[in-house]
């Protein structure tokens, strides 16, 4: 979390007495936010009050009940507070949760030195998991995916060792699923129920997944995990432990939230390394680009020339005014329409005409820019906090350079923890 940025206060008020298993619940929500990396809370205990069953708590009776009112305060950046949110109200209970944003003056972070390089995985990944069974229906491995941010599964059997990964790839070839995950979300109700209708409700996600996916041992260190999916071009790594048992979940965005919160200082990247060092030596120059009063023919040619799946639209000065993916086209049409867009999305069918669409009219988020002096911390952290796949790289007029994508990011990321932590003796070697 920046200081001088906007954050989400979050606070929870559940009974002293409350336990989530065999732990208080208090506990079991700090334990729960300590684990998956949460920027800090507190527990106070208050002296009175009554929640939902109408019950005082109070020190007065503090002989008779130590089941006093526990306050949880949680101060985090949006993007975290959002992922994280729907575990910490599942384990709040019956308490009372609360959100709103605050502003944040001061935030010390950890800083660059306390970065350890052979850090374990085990201490930057997501542990909750959420995984399937081999014998599950395809139709459960789409339903489970579709309200998440993450777009595979690991195959586990009733041991939790891995069988495999069934991937947003996996479900398009295999499955016969006619639309990719992203743009299934953005559908309407109408239109997903009947490309949904097309799966085989006889096929399992055993018919589908890629099997013997790669894992990583939690013991793992960061740089050994950010090489391996760099160098592999992983979005996600399944970790396990000694036995070979699920434990946990290495995303891209696992790593570079951690490389974004430990790099606080502006400028510490060219300090410490001397590879690719900023956002302007890492960005690709071959953006897709589309000017604002393109026609919809045009737009889907540019989102769908990439691997990104989206395209910048910019003014006839060459100012950015916005990123269009293809989910955005989807959601921006009506039932009718997304039809006849989704085979050209899906490189299935040529380019729909007359549409009437211009590309400006289907800009749907606020513009994320960043400057080519940036460091790449500096872009890793953007992009997790304001939830971005891709960032538009601008000069201070806001005219378009080129644009970075998490992939990038990671690359550059591997290649500074690379350099980092080889020893002088792995120098004498390559020499």
């Amino acid at each position: 979390m920046r200081p001088h940025s906007r954050g989400l206060r979050v606070q929870v008020f559940v009974g002293e007495a409350d336990q989530a298993g065999r732990i208080p619940r208090y506990q079991a929500i700090l334990e729960y936010l300590r684990r998956e990396g949460a920027a800090g809370a507190t527990v106070v205990r208050g002296v009175a009050g009554f929640g939902v069953n109408s019950k005082i708590h109070t020190a007065a009776i503090l002989r008779l009940s130590m089941d006093l009112p526990m306050i949880l305060t949680w101060v985090d950046a949006p993007g975290r507070v959002e992922r994280l949110l729907p575990g910490l109200v599942e384990l709040a209970g019956s308490g009372v949760v609360t959100v709103e944003e605050v502003g944040v003056a001061a935030y010390g972070g950890r800083r660059l030195e306390q970065l350890r390089f052979d850090l374990p995985v085990g201490d930057v990944m997501t542990r909750s998991v959420v995984s399937i069974d081999d014998a599950a229906p395809v139709r459960a491995a789409v339903g489970l995916l579709l309200d998440r941010d993450f777009r595979a599964l690991p195959v586990v059997d009733r041991d939790r060792r891995v069988l495999g990964l069934v991937t947003n790839g996996d479900l398009v070839r295999r499955g016969k699923l006619g639309a990719r995950l992203e743009l299934l979300a953005a559908m309407k109700e109408e239109t997903r129920t009947s490309v949904l209708e097309h799966l085989d409700a006889q096929q399992t996600v055993r018919d589908v997944m890629s099997v013997d996916p790669t894992t990583i041992p939690a013991g793992a260190t960061l740089a050994e995990a950010t090489h391996l999916m760099a160098d592999r071009h992983l979005k996600r790594v399944p970790v396990v432990d000694g036995d070979g048992r699920l434990v946990g979940i290495l995303a891209r965005s696992d790593v570079l939230r951690a490389v974004g919160e430990t790099f606080p200082r502006e400028g510490a990247a060219h300090e410490d390394h001397a590879g690719a060092q900023t956002v302007g030596e890492i960005m690709r120059h071959d953006a897709p680009i589309v000017l604002a009063d393109a026609e919809l023919g045009t737009l889907l040619d540019a989102v769908t020339s990439t691997r990104l799946n989206r395209a910048v639209i910019v003014d006839a000065d060459d100012r950015v005014l916005g990123v269009v993916s293809d989910a955005d086209i989807i959601a921006s049409v009506d039932p009718a329409a997304a039809n006849g867009l989704l085979g050209a999305l899906m490189r299935t069918a040529g380019r729909p005409t007359g549409s009437g669409l211009t590309a400006a009219r289907l800009i749907r988020r606020p513009l994320v820019t960043i400057a080519q002096t940036a460091t790449i911390a500096e872009a890793a952290r953007l992009m997790i906090d304001e939830r971005r796949k891709v960032l538009s790289v601008t000069d201070p007029s806001g005219r378009l350079l080129g644009i970075v994508d998490r992939a990038d990011l990671l690359a550059a990321t591997g290649e500074a923890l690379g350099e980092l932590t080889a020893s002088p003796a792995d120098d004498d070697d390559d020499g």
